[in-house]
């Protein structure tokens, strides 16, 4: 196998969402527990909505776990470790799942991963780099994260790396089953650096990656007992589409160089279409699954593309050539806003595609309006994005329009929801904002 590291975008909170496929026996290290820390019996404070918010109470800040993000020395939020829904925060570590109360700070429940820590230290130090677990996945019956762990020695059996998935009753934070998923038999690989995550919890199946150098390994579980269904070698999921997932294939017969796109159906694991050939690097792009959105780097040219695929078939809908970059996400970042509308960043440049369609809605900058492009963007949630001016101010604004929603919403927030913005303090502290007004 080849050595190449991939980083796969994290999706967003989906109960159809799935992933990749192979086939394989039962995972070992099956375990399940009902207990959990108790949850907090303050009594709940009346909280402001709004759908989507456009202005946060910076007065009333409230500070998260430090685990829950990771920022540069500009103060600049460079990897999420959480999963804002409704006013909970679901925060993975390398040793624990753990629920705090955005508007509180206080702490929920915390349910334990078992076993020895792949990598210990991949949320914490002085540098900062992509990798470490993604934030976990919430639906109304599960919230489920997945980390690396280590298989230790046992007799003349070496010790071993594998994918450790996690499964808990979102409101009470009762354990429901831990997965540990061999990556590798190799006795001297280390999970340190891996990219571990939670691709899609759907009615039919849990689907989790790990990906590192050389390692990549999709698993699908059962969401009712972690019960494998089917696991595969050399691939890692990125989104979903009703009962098709899609993900980077790094199995390419003809060149073992080159990666693909490959569908898989989502319970059996079985292939479905293959798309996007001859590439040197694949980014699935999560947004509405009436259409497969890759940022690819063909193999020859090292021309960047947007392409956007029929989940059906594979079928080449829109094709979009960018200016150029490098890497997995060459074209750009793009962020799907889990309503409508899917927003691209590329060379300065952001726009607004129709998320069904790949239509294109609006650009920015816009000369003839007099209108500059964002500075950063930072989130998108129920048509609206986040982010700062080209001065670097706090802006929101209209998905489907492009226009100006706030141009004061006090905060810079990477996570939002109904009851409050996730960011960054001064300091670099993770930090929630509540709706204001």
């Amino acid at each position: 196998m080849r050595r190449t590291l991939a980083t796969v975008l994290c999706l967003p909170v989906l109960v159809t969402a799935g992933a990749c496929g192979g086939s394989d026996g039962p995972a070992t290290g099956l375990t399940t527990s009902a207990t959990a820390a108790p949850g907090s019996t303050s009594a709940t404070p009346a909280a402001k909505t709004a759908d989507p918010p456009t202005a946060f109470d910076v007065a009333g800040a409230v500070a998260l776990p430090s685990t829950a993000l990771r920022a540069n020395v500009a103060g600049s939020v460079v990897s999420k470790f959480a999963a804002l829904r409704d006013r909970t925060a679901y925060i993975v570590t390398p040793t624990e799942l753990t629920a705090v109360d955005v508007l509180t700070g206080q702490q929920k429940w915390t349910v334990p991963i078992d076993g020895e820590p792949g990598d210990p230290h991949g949320q914490s130090g002085p540098f900062v780099n992509p990798t470490g677990p993604r934030p976990p996945v919430v639906t109304g019956d599960l919230a489920v994260a997945a980390v690396p762990v280590v298989i230790p020695e046992k007799g003349t059996t070496p010790a071993s790396v594998a994918l450790s998935v996690v499964a808990a009753e979102p409101g009470k934070g009762t354990k429901k089953w831990q997965v540990d998923v061999p990556v590798s038999d190799d006795p001297y690989a280390d999970a340190g650096n891996a990219v571990t995550q939670v691709v899609a919890v759907t009615g039919g199946a849990v689907i989790a990656s790990y990906g590192k150098q050389d390692d990549h390994l999709t698993v699908a579980l059962d969401p009712a007992s972690g019960r494998t269904l089917w696991t595969r070698q050399d691939y890692e999921a990125g989104s979903v589409h009703g009962d098709i997932v899609v993900g980077t294939d790094y199995n390419v017969p003809e060149n073992s160089s080159m990666t693909q796109a490959t569908a898989l159906d989502v319970t059996t694991g079985g292939q479905k279409w293959v798309a996007a050939r001859e590439s040197s690097q694949l980014t699935m792009i999560p947004a509405d699954p009436a259409l497969v959105v890759v940022n690819r780097t063909d193999y020859g040219t090292g021309h960047p593309f947007l392409l956007f695929l029929d989940p059906a078939t594979g079928a080449e809908k829109v094709k979009l050539e960018g200016e150029g970059g490098f890497g997995s996400r060459a074209y750009g970042e793009c962020l799907y806003d889990e309503q409508s509308v899917l927003l691209c960043q590329q060379d300065d440049v952001l726009t607004g595609y129709d998320a069904r369609t790949a239509a294109k809605l609006w650009s920015l900058p816009d000369e003839a309006a007099n209108r500059v492009a964002p500075g950063s963007v930072t989130a998108a949630w129920h048509g609206a994005v986040y982010g700062t001016t080209a001065g670097g101010q706090p802006l929101v604004l209209d998905a489907a329009t492009g226009k100006d929603l706030s141009t004061e919403p006090g905060v810079v927030p990477v996570l939002v929801s109904e009851y409050a913005g996730i960011g960054v303090d001064d300091d670099g502290t993770p930090t929630a904002y509540p709706v204001k007004g």
